[in-house]
């Protein structure tokens, strides 16, 4: 099986296969993952304050900066997929800390803690047991959370060293011993995050001050096993960390953890509590939404518009006669009766098409030296006006 076979094995997403996981237990108690952390083997990461036990990362925390995050601190910010169950602020500290400590290993150049954290080891029986058995297909197959977390980690194994994986009908030990090939053969150069560690930024002491929200893409849980995909922005002073495209997992008391991409910026919230975090960042998610309706409103303005002008229309005195709503101080209320001009009907009908029945959508600038509209503007049913384009 080539390297390019490979590489689209790792960017197909993970998430149908996981969907179709039965959940043996929906929700769990908030102190599952400090029960987990509890019964994890001997390497089990720990620390005095009881918020911050995690699952065994098979790493020891001798040279760690200290790593103390307050599991109080830590929210889902946004879920970006239909999860029916979302991880307790027990199981979040839990991934958060994790990552944390990846970025701090790769920031460190420590690269044996930062391989450890990657935990391929843990991966290569299973992962050939399974694929010497069946013949998988992430995209058809009803699969574990064990099973695609291990599928995932033993692909990406492959494809950051130099074995490529046998495609014939070889037995487990032909697999296992190629698997052990790959993870002698492990190029952590080739990981995304080691790769970019010279530019990344140290995190400083991470203690219970540091707030850090989660941007959810993806959690599973199947009984003890869980598997998460996820974003996270770290505040910790004046200083804030993104890090983007988390993979993580715990299963059989082990875990594993990939970051893909980090970014570091000013802090924006500093000086803040989290309730204020959470209250500027939903205004900010607000006005990020009416935006993004006005570019709708924008577009669909333009698309009127270009049909006119293929058929030979004065686009100027189209904006005058065909949108006297749009042009209206009160806007065009798209939750309101059926307006009856062509262009406010095209607007209105559009709108509700992309998703949004209610709101006022405007328009401005059309009166100007200009051959279209300036913006389109949207004002949501909170009362938030977004308009596009957006001033630079």
């Amino acid at each position: 099986m080539t390297k390019k076979i490979i590489a689209a094995m790792l960017a197909l997403t993970i998430c149908a296969g996981l969907a179709g996981c039965e959940k043996a237990n929906e929700k769990k108690d908030s102190s599952s993952a400090k029960d987990k952390a509890n019964t994890a083997s001997a390497d089990t990461d720990t620390t005095n304050d009881e918020n911050t036990q995690t699952p065994d990362s098979n790493t020891s925390d001798s040279e760690d900066t200290t790593v103390e995050l307050n599991k109080d601190n830590i929210f889902i910010n946004d879920v970006y997929v239909n999860n029916t169950d979302t991880p307790t602020n027990d199981e979040l500290l839990t991934f958060a800390t994790l990552a944390i400590k990846q970025y701090n290993a790769a920031q460190k150049n420590d690269s044996e803690k930062y391989t450890q954290m990657l935990a391929f080891d843990k991966v290569v029986e299973p992962f050939s047991e399974m694929i010497a058995e069946r013949h998988i297909n992430p995209e058809t197959d009803k699969m574990s959370v064990k099973d695609m977390a291990m599928y995932r980690w033993g692909y990406a194994l492959y494809f950051w060293s130099d074995v490529d994986p046998t495609d014939d009908d070889a037995g487990t030990e032909e697999f296992k011993k190629r698997t052990y090939l790959a993870l002698d053969g492990l190029n952590i150069d080739k990981t995304p995050l080691w790769e970019t560690r010279k530019d990344l930024v140290p995190m400083g002491e991470v203690n219970a001050d540091t707030i850090a929200y989660i941007d959810l893409q993806q959690f599973v849980r199947e009984e003890d096993d869980m598997y998460i995909n996820f974003d996270m922005t770290l505040l910790n002073g004046n200083d804030m960390f993104k890090l983007g495209s988390i993979e993580a997992w715990y299963i059989d008391g082990s875990s594993g953890v990939m970051i893909f991409s980090a970014e570091h910026s000013d802090n924006e919230y500093a000086g803040m509590t989290i309730d204020e975090i959470k209250q500027k960042i939903g205004e900010k998610k607000a006005l990020n939404n009416s935006i993004e309706a006005a570019s709708s409103v924008y577009f669909i303005m333009a698309e009127y518009c270009a049909d006119r002008d293929a058929e030979g229309k004065n686009i100027k005195k189209i904006l005058e006669s065909d949108f006297p709503m749009c042009n209206s101080g009160e806007g065009l209320d798209i939750a309101g009766d059926e307006p009856k001009a062509k262009g406010d009907k095209y607007v209105y009908d559009q709108m509700h098409e992309y998703g949004y029945p209610d709101g006022k959508a405007s328009i401005s600038g059309y009166d100007k030296d200009l051959d279209f509209i300036e913006k389109a503007g949207y004002t949501s049913t909170d009362g938030v006006t977004g308009y596009y384009p957006t001033e630079e």
